[in-house]
Formats: C-alpha cells, structure tokens, sequence
C-alpha cells in the first residue's frame, strides 16, 4: 500500500502525538497533525484502518547503548544481553525489554525499553483501536547521511541526535551543550553533522540539510531504521482475516467443487464395487457349475489354483491344457460365446463344452473354426430370450 500513517509517542500520557499520513506513491504529505495527549489517538482509527501504521517511540523513553558482540555465533548471544548489560543499566533487567539494533563493526546497538514503558504505548494505541506495524526509536529514524558522522534536529524542545552504530538521544535543548561536550571530548576531530534544522551545535562541523517538516525527515529514515521494538514478547500476531476476507468467496468455490469431485468420485467407486460383486458372483456360478460338487466358496483364486493343480497332477491332464490353448484364438474369434461349463474325458480324450452365443450362426462359426484342429460334434441347440445354448464335443484329431 502507497499510503502509511506514521504515529509518534510521547513518554507519558500528557505528552502531544504528532501524525503524518505519508504517500510513497507521490512522494508527498497528504495530512499531519498533532494531537494534546495519547487520550486522542482514537481520532486517527480512521486514517489507520486501512493503512499500515509506523509508530515511532520517544528515546527520552529508551536507552540506546552498544555491546561487544562479533557476528560470529550472535544468534545464541543475543539471549544474554540482558546480562551483558545488567551493570549499565539502572533498572532491574527482569523489568526491561532488550531490542538489537544497528551493527558498527564488533559493536551491536541495542534499545532497553521497560516493561512498563512499553505497556503504556502499546495501551494507548490499543484503546484507539490502532494496530501498529513497526515500532521504532524516534532518534533512529533521522536518515544518515553520507559524508557525516551525526545526524541531528530540533524536534519541539527538544534535540534528536543520532550517532554511529545505533547510539541515539533525545535531549532537552538545555542539556545539548553539556552532552555534545561529553560526546566530542574523545574524537581526534570535530563530527561532521547532518543537521535537518537550524540549530548551533558546538565542536562540530554542521552540514545543513534540505529544510522539511520534522515528521517528514523522520519519514525518510523509517526503511532503514533498525530496532523494531515490536519483536519478542511483543511481536504482534498475524491477522490473516481482513487480507483473506476477499479470498472467501473463492474458497467457498473450490471447497464447492472439491465435495463435489469427492462425491462423484464416491459414485463411481460405489458403481464399481456394485460391478465387482456382480462379476464376482457369475465367476462363482462359473465356477460350481464347472467343478462339480464345489458348494461353499471361501477363496476363488486358491479353489481355482487348486482345482488347477488337480487337473495338472492326473496323467492325461497335460492333454485338456494342450486343447484349451489351440481353441484360444477360436474363442478370440467369437468373442459372443461363452463357456457355462467344461468336463473332460481323459480315457477318451474328449471335452464337453457347454456354451452360450447370441445366435445359432456364432455357434455353428465356433464349430466351423475348432474343426480345423478338433472333430467337432454339436448337440441340440436351445434358443432362449436373447441366446442360444448348446453342447459341443470336442476330440482331437
């Protein structure tokens, strides 16, 4: 989205909210504005339901220091700064929120907020039904600038300084001379110092910059900041709901259309099954008409095998196995006539076909056929609604 809503936060609940409404698109401000007290958020739920919302926090509010952490094997230290910075800070480390910001080299930058502090933000955009997207330290947002050290600029009464490797302060314009003493007393030269305001700062070199609204420069550096401090415990939960509301009716559609291929294919496995039993059942009438005395079928496959090995196992049985594979392709040729049943003679070598055709014109083919190999004699034929039913016998030649 080309539209963001930038927010920012005092330290307690009488301090003023300065707002911006910032368009990437046109690369311009389309309204600001400062409210009396966090009290008066809820006049931007408006701007903010259908914006992102960058929320930048006081660093009157925040400690901005540095450890001595290489690269190397950071991921597992980061768990121990508290620790690392326990004799730096005034405050129990149990009470504060510990946030790693910009690197400098072996130096980590981190932001401690407490507990308490960070509450109290998160409750005032909570009660104006404010969902921010980033939190981030005021002073961090001013942009760096190639060339110079320091950036700095007049923000109300106060000064935003930001340093090098994520050092930062929001100072009150009496102590500014006090601190810049402090900060420059160990440089070999004097900083070099973007400055987005008119202001003296002594002992340094001022490179003035472009003049624009102090909530527009802060703007231009809100990309790159570093240290969100909406990560750890506070690291809001993913709302997937207003970005997927669109999507539902699609959903509906494809869950519609899924049923209904898990219907239809329910249908044609419950055809198929229907198929499968029927087809079952006439191998089985096949089957006790053809093997005599076979009343109870329990497993087709090994009673066939059996009967098979029977067959195989008697002197003459090679003899009906040799005739039924030269009458394969005499069946292949009447596909319409089927066997009802088979008996052989192994002392006269003599098999008895019962068959099924659909005409007396596909039997008389099948004889015609088998003759060529067997003599063929053909019994009575009896005609029924749609077939005709007769007995051939046949015996090698």
């Amino acid at each position: 989205m080309s539209e963001r809503l930038i927010i920012r936060l005092g330290i307690d609940d009488a301090s003023p909210c300065s707002w911006l409404i910032w368009s990437a698109a046109t690369n311009d401000v389309i309204a600001s504005g400062v409210l009396a007290k966090p009290s008066e958020l809820a006049t931007l739920s408006e701007h903010a339901a259908n914006r992102p919302v960058d929320v930048l926090v006081s660093s009157a509010g925040l400690t901005l220091t540095q450890v001595n952490l290489p690269v190397k094997g950071q991921r597992q230290a980061l768990k121990a700064l508290p620790f690392m910075l326990e004799e730096n800070l005034a405050g129990n480390v149990d009470d504060m929120h510990f946030v790693p910001s910009e690197r400098d080299g072996d130096l980590l930058g981190v932001i401690a907020v407490s507990h308490q502090q960070m509450q109290a933000w998160l409750a005032w955009l909570a009660d104006a039904q404010i969902t921010p997207s980033v939190m981030l330290a005021d002073c961090l947002c001013l942009p760096a600038v190639d060339g110079c050290d320091w950036s700095a600029m007049a923000f109300d009464d106060d000064i935003m300084l930001r340093l090098n490797g994520g050092l930062g302060y929001l100072l009150p314009k009496s102590w500014l001379l006090l601190a810049l003493t402090q900060l420059t007393a160990t440089l070999p030269t004097p900083p070099v110092v973007a400055c987005f305001t008119e202001m003296d700062l002594p002992a340094t070199d001022i490179r003035m910059q472009p003049l624009e609204l102090p909530m527009q420069v802060l703007v231009s550096g809100i990309s790159s900041a570093k240290g969100n401090l909406l990560s750890g415990h506070y690291q809001p939960k993913k709302h997937y709901s207003a970005a997927l509301r669109p999507w539902l009716p699609v959903a509906a559609l494809v869950l519609l259309a899924l049923v209904l291929s898990l219907v239809d294919k329910g249908v044609a496995i419950y055809r198929i099954n229907q198929e499968t039993q029927v087809v079952q059942q006439q191998v089985q009438s096949i089957f006790t008409t053809m093997v005599p005395g076979s009343r109870r079928i329990v497993n087709l496959r090994n009673q066939l095998g059996a009967e098979l090995r029977k067959l195989q196992g008697q002197g003459s049985g090679g003899q009906l196995f040799v005739m039924l594979a030269e009458l394969e392709p005499v069946f292949k040729a009447v596909p319409s006539l089927k066997p009802n049943g088979l008996r052989f003679d192994s002392q006269r070598s003599e098999l008895r076909l019962q068959v099924t055709a659909d005409s007396f014109e596909q039997i008389e083919k099948f004889r015609e056929l088998a003759s060529k190999d067997f003599k063929v004699e053909a019994g009575a034929m009896n005609s029924a609604e749609q077939s005709v039913n007769s007995t051939l016998i046949l015996r090698s030649i």
